[in-house]
């Protein structure tokens, strides 16, 4: 498998292994926080209530993935995508050691101390995040040209490095969380980060040079991003895939909230005499998508040699119906397993929804990257992770009426509004192949 990865430009590989650790630091912060919020004091949590607490992680992850789309701003008028990423390093590490120092106040009684560290640390974070996200994967599309064939595949390696690190967080800052304290978790999160930072700032350089731009370039008025974004109709396209991936990423954004939960009060985590902590359920989603990611990559290329559909937006369509599955799925057990459920429950819903999310998140990646004009290329990749922000607002809402709703409740909303959304994207599909937009949107041979 990892011979297609030879001649790959040597910034593929620095991004394997900054994004290695910047998704050990999230993936780490993410399993615990909920935990973290709901924890008693005297262990070092905040105490909130189950809704309460579901609904600011809804809100504070919402925020992390929409502010991308000003740092993507900010580096293509100011900054740089090298500098920004090199920012957001800092600011992703300063925010774990922040909740870090929250949690260690409050199990020592200083409750408004604890208050002010997690809230700076939220903060920081979602800064961080902002400047993070979308420049990483605009500095990755920079290393090929517009029909690099190569493309593909390094993205594919990119977000590999992505699901490593997320696999390995649970055993790492999840464990440490569970088990030796919440504090001890963000803090091991951070150092993570950390790693990545100097990853990334001694390789950055070589890896990433600065383009020099031409002098019709630099004579070019800044209104032509105004321009372009309304004009060009790859970002007509991607703006629209943007606003279903949404609603596919409602389902995805539950994993540290109200699926962690579920999985908490739900499970029966008791296997061969071992109580399997909460956090490590989620491992299974990275695992999986290592596992079956050159699969499905290969099956979606295969299909699109052969298809006369336009397959971007048949990915996302599949990608709603299977995420609407999952829930279903669910469903089913809450209605045939009155008592604690296997983890086998577990299993089967994150590869349901992890063959998801291999149809929509790496398609978005590299469909932003070959189409989005380079003079919004961060903007736009700030769009497509937009989508992930939306996601989690929806979910954190959702969660919010976890008391009233119930998990049948909340299972059905998700469900519903996944098959809703490819009823209507599955027709939209073929009135766009009957326009002028398919030379233009369908996949370059």
């Amino acid at each position: 498998m990892f011979g297609k990865f030879k001649g790959q430009p040597r910034g593929v590989f620095v991004m394997f292994a900054t994004e290695f650790w910047e998704r050990f630091s999230y993936y780490g912060f993410m399993g615990i926080m909920v935990l973290f919020m709901v924890a008693d004091p005297s262990a070092g949590g905040l105490g909130y209530d189950r809704s309460r607490a579901l609904f600011l992680f809804g809100l504070f992850s919402s925020f992390m993935w929409f502010m991308p789309l000003l740092g993507g701003w900010l580096a293509d008028r100011f900054l740089g995508p090298r500098l920004a990423v090199l920012l957001g390093c800092i600011g992703l590490a300063g925010g774990n050691f922040l909740l870090a120092a929250s949690s260690f106040s409050a199990k020592g009684g200083e409750v408004q101390t604890a208050m002010v560290f997690f809230v700076t640390g939220i903060l920081t974070m979602i800064a961080g995040a902002g400047l993070f996200k979308s420049n990483a994967s605009a500095l990755l599309g920079q290393l090929f040209g517009p029909n690099d064939p190569r493309r593909e595949v390094g993205f594919i390696l990119f977000y590999m490095g992505i699901n490593m690190g997320a696999l390995f967080a649970p055993f790492g800052a999840g464990t440490a969380g569970e088990r030796v304290g919440w504090g001890w978790g963000f803090l091991l999160a951070g150092v993570g980060m950390v790693i990545g930072f100097l990853i990334f700032a001694f390789q950055a350089r070589r890896a990433f040079p600065v383009a020099v731009a031409t002098p019709e370039e630099q004579a070019a008025p800044k209104a032509v991003i105004g321009r372009v974004l309304l004009e060009s109709r790859h970002v007509h396209l991607i703006v629209l895939m943007a606003v279903f991936a949404t609603i596919y990423m409602a389902g995805q954004q539950t994993y540290g909230g109200v699926m962690n939960l579920y999985a908490e009060e739900r499970v029966d985590r008791m296997v061969g005499g071992m109580l399997i902590p909460t956090t490590w359920f989620m491992a299974l989603n990275p695992l999986l998508v290592v596992l079956l990611g050159s699969t499905v990559a290969d099956l979606w290329r295969k299909r699109a040699e052969k298809s006369h559909r336009i397959v971007f937006v048949e990915k996302v369509t599949m990608g709603l119906l299977l995420m609407s599955s999952s829930f279903l799925f669910l469903i089913a057990v809450e209605y045939l397993t009155p008592g604690a459920a296997s983890p086998l429950v577990l299993i089967v819903f994150y590869v349901l929804i992890t063959a998801a999310e291999l149809c929509v998140l790496p398609a978005g990646l590299v469909e932003v990257s070959r189409r989005a004009p380079k003079e919004v290329i961060g903007i736009m990749m700030g769009v497509w992770i937009f989508t992930m922000g939306g996601g989690a607002f929806l979910a954190g809402v959702l969660g919010s009426y976890a008391n009233e709703l119930g998990n049948i409740g909340i299972f059905a909303v998700l469900a519903t509004i996944g098959l809703v959304s490819a009823a209507v994207l599955f027709p939209l599909e073929y009135v766009l192949r009957k326009t002028s937009y398919r030379a233009v949107i369908q996949p370059a041979r």
